[in-house]
């Protein structure tokens, strides 16, 4: 009886992603919470004075990934973060993108085996032609971590992230990356676990500093407990989209900048490209270390490799299809874990004839041809770049990053 009554007062939608319901309380006479209530009406046409108004919820108009009571849509307005556009010198809309175009991504399902096989056979000839053999291990790790790493109080997620962090961290010395007068710009910091230990370890340098850019509010920010007062770290909330770097009061005040990124999603890596190369007219850019996450979320129009594509005789068409074959390499099938446990591979990618082993080599050798790209769009800008494994693939399989280093700083 008594876990009933305490059922009965929570939410009863079910978190799929958790495998469990929603642990918000509900109102009484209510089955879910103001979250997950089902919403039948969109925010457009909407009279603030209808009789079930005041319970309805609807989606925001300025943000549809949340939902507000439909009687309060105006005073909802006026407070919604989405709707504040901030007046800053650093944020202009679209400011690193050079295309604007609002194209829904085709799922590898909508495209026919015959197309699907020919990009494989392009990507195979691709791969052992321009990358094979290129991208070569780096084992290294900073001495700032020999500690937190020894800890046997962490389990196995810290600790790969630890050795993450320690490998970039010691990438970035081992190519005398860490300098005094530097301002060090953590592109998609998250919580910051990235920059907090880079502070740490720039700590000793004249004049440096870390700039977290972050467009999600977080809470629980490993940025917040290092010492204040020092203008050690400063954190922005931004699209990196909108972000004009050079006009940061903290990259002004330093004499270059080094741009880090750990697991930056998608075509985020190739906007922090482009907000670094703008920059780059205005404050010298010593080089960057960035490592990749999510092809799958990569966009053309963002995408900076394009003359790599051209060159080597991949199209726009290519490119979504590889966006589509790069979850092979870390999911097998591309389908979700829920689905894997239901369907094999008779539907699509069975049809193909591929084994899984097969899929997940293709799936990484479509990652890092659209890597190859980035490598080839610094090159062309007169940095020395290269690929590194930077990890174990045991520690994780997003355990590639890129080196880049401005050649004309060394003249």
């Amino acid at each position: 009886m008594i876990m009933n009554s305490v059922q009965d007062i929570h939410c009863q939608h079910f978190v799929q992603r958790k495998n469990r319901f929603c642990r918000m309380t509900v109102k009484p006479h209510e089955s879910y919470c103001g979250e997950h209530k089902p919403t039948t009406f969109s925010a457009t046409n909407v009279v603030e004075n209808d009789v079930n108004a005041s319970t309805d919820r609807i989606q925001c108009p300025l943000d549809n990934t949340h939902t507000c009571y439909k009687s309060r849509l105006s005073q909802h307005l006026k407070k919604c973060n989405a709707g504040k556009e901030p007046s800053l010198p650093y944020i202009k809309k679209d400011y690193n993108r050079v295309e604007v175009k609002n194209v829904m991504k085709r799922s590898l399902m909508q495209y026919s085996h015959s197309d699907i096989v020919e990009v494989i056979k392009k990507v195979n000839q691709v791969y052992n032609k321009h990358i094979s053999g290129s991208i070569t291990s780096v084992d290294t790790t900073h001495d700032i971590l020999k500690d937190e790493i020894e800890c046997p109080q962490y389990g196995k997620t810290t600790l790969k992230h630890l050795l993450q962090t320690s490998s970039l961290i010691g990438i970035l010395d081992l190519y005398n990356l860490l300098q005094p007068e530097t301002c060090y710009v953590e592109f998609g910091a998250g919580k910051g676990k990235l920059s907090f230990w880079l502070a740490k370890s720039i700590s000793n340098l004249s004049n440096s500093s870390v700039l977290l850019i972050e467009k999600a509010s977080l809470r629980h920010k490993l940025d917040n407990k290092l010492e204040k007062g020092k203008d050690l770290v400063y954190r922005i909330r931004a699209d990196i989209a909108d972000v004009v770097l050079e006009n940061i009061d903290m990259v002004t005040k330093r004499k270059q900048v080094v741009g880090v990124t750990k697991h930056l999603c998608g075509e985020a890596t190739d906007l922090a490209i482009k907000c670094l190369i703008a920059a780059k007219k205005e404050k010298p850019v010593l080089g960057a270390l960035l490592s990749f996450c999510c092809h799958h979320q990569c966009q053309w129009e963002s995408y900076v490799g394009k003359n790599f594509f051209k060159n080597v005789g991949l199209s726009h068409g290519d490119f979504e299809i590889m966006c589509g074959l790069v979850s092979w390499a870390v999911c097998g099938t591309g389908k979700s874990r829920g689905n894997q446990s239901k369907e094999n591979l008779n539907s699509s990618e069975g049809a193909l004839n591929i084994s899984l082993s097969e899929m997940k080599n293709i799936g990484f050798k479509c990652k890092h041809i659209i890597d190859w790209g980035r490598k080839c769009y610094l090159d062309e800008l007169s940095f020395y770049s290269v690929l590194h494994y930077y990890v174990n693939p045991n520690v994780t399989l997003e355990n590639v990053c890129i080196v880049a280093i401005n050649e004309e700083l060394k003249k």
